[in-house]
């Protein structure tokens, strides 16, 4: 009896927990499964990107820009995916039909709630920057909207310790990482942990509007710039 009134009680509290942060129990449980599903697609397009980066299939030397076409043709990713990006044919605001993947999870190309566009940089590296690491801009429309502001902030939270993401980009713009593989201060909210001697966030703006960039640190600097 004593475990079970102690399993009611914890049951209850969490429930309450929900309730309190996100308007109600189904809205939390909702959104929590849509965060590990985002997490899971994320993570099946970088895992490809970064076997393509350590095998040089990647360059952006100014002239030729490798897209997530490309990588597909080569088979990079599961047959699934590799099928949803040669395939793809959306047009709209980061999804240029030849560099997107629109989530197979979250409708597809026919109604896509989630996009992911291959994001490099031919800016020179200096001992101070590795902007030869690739990123993964992520667009969540459609049927994730209402949950975009929620989302984002929850999967930043989830990958600070592993990547440092660029919380104001809107049009997938690279950024210029600094040797410890962060982006600018002015790409970031003052409350994202840093490591010591780096600069704190300022960033103040599209903090909450569902597009993001994300820079894993584990993401070999291998792009090829010439």
């Amino acid at each position: 009896m004593p475990q079970l009134i102690a399993m009611v009680i914890v049951v209850v509290g969490a429930m309450i927990y929900m309730f309190q942060t996100f308007g109600g129990t189904g809205d939390k449980i909702e959104g929590i499964a849509q965060k590990t599903s985002i997490i899971t697609e994320i993570n099946n397009i970088r895992n490809g990107v970064q076997l393509a980066v350590r095998a040089g299939d990647i360059t952006n030397d100014g002239t030729t820009t490798t897209t997530l076409r490309n990588l597909a043709e080569l088979g990079y990713f599961a047959d699934q995916i590799n099928n949803e990006i040669n395939d793809n044919n959306v047009a709209g605001n980061g999804n240029t039909q030849d560099n997107a993947y629109s989530a197979i999870s979250f409708g597809g190309e026919d109604n896509p709630g989630m996009i992911i566009n291959l994001v490099t940089d031919n800016t020179a590296d200096t001992a101070d920057n590795i902007s030869n690491r690739p990123g993964l801009r992520v667009r969540l429309l459609g049927e994730l909207q209402n949950n975009v502001a929620f989302l984002e902030s929850q999967i930043a939270s989830d990958l600070e310790a592993i990547a440092s993401i660029d919380r104001t980009t809107t049009d997938g713009t690279p950024v210029v990482l600094d040797g410890n593989g962060n982006v600018p201060a002015a790409n970031r909210p003052a409350d994202v942990t840093v490591p010591a001697g780096t600069a704190a966030g300022t960033a103040a703006d599209n903090l909450d509007d569902g597009i993001f960039t994300i820079y894993f640190k584990d993401m070999p600097a291998n792009v090829e710039q010439n």
